[in-house]
């Protein structure tokens, strides 16, 4: 029996599958703290389309003026992976002692801009980044940011060239459960070196005893 009709088949099925797969891009993202000093957080994680988990740990309390830059913080290279379409994320606030968790959707129109930016400033002289905002007052925000980094680039730090525009509005985020006391000591090393006012040790409620009340008669 002949084998070619088998294999047409099997190459036919192949190149149906890899055009329903979503194109990858290179970019990066970097995560700032929101609201201000006073406010620093420790984020648990960051996931980017359900798919990608990405490590940022402590953050300080960042600035509190977006309008002109977003906030920096934690970056690193994301390499090839399709579009940001949601990012859910997990933080602990210092500040008031909470533990937060939000998802952010990325609408389709932002998506489309984004690939547009990507040809406007592309990879070999721009770096494009997902730029991830997180407050300690449990809010969160998503830009996207370009800064030029390649040959022909303004020379300077006062003459750096960016450009970034908003991908989510600022939202609340849900109160979530958490064990505070895993973070007691940055708490009160935080308060130590004066980022954090002392009265926020008093947020922090007393460990219970968990004692065996089994009784042996």
């Amino acid at each position: 029996m002949s084998t070619t009709k088998p294999l047409l088949w099997l190459f036919l099925l192949s190149l149906l599958l890899s055009g329903c797969k979503e194109k990858t891009y290179d970019y990066g993202f970097d995560t700032g703290g929101l609201g201000g000093p006073g406010w620093p957080i420790w984020v648990e994680y960051l996931i980017i389309n359900e798919a990608w988990q990405i490590p940022v740990g402590s953050l300080s309390g960042g600035t509190g003026d977006v309008s002109k830059r977003p906030p920096g913080g934690a970056s690193a290279s994301m390499g090839w992976i399709p579009l940001p379409h949601t990012v859910r994320a997990r933080w602990f606030s210092y500040r008031n002692q909470t533990f937060y968790e939000a998802t952010v959707e990325i609408p389709e129109d932002k998506q489309k801009q984004i690939k547009r930016w990507l040809k406007k400033y592309p990879r070999e002289k721009f770096l494009p980044l997902l730029s991830t905002g997180i407050s300690g007052k449990g809010e969160m925000q998503l830009w996207w940011y370009v800064g030029c980094v390649g040959f022909g680039c303004p020379e300077g730090p006062k003459n750096f060239e960016f450009h970034f525009f908003e991908l989510t509005p600022r939202i609340q985020a849900t109160v979530a459960e958490g064990d505070v006391h895993i973070y007691s000591a940055d708490t009160r090393e935080q308060v130590k070196t004066g980022f954090l006012p002392p009265q926020v040790l008093d947020l922090i409620p007393p460990k219970s005893d968990k004692t065996d009340a089994t009784k042996i008669e």
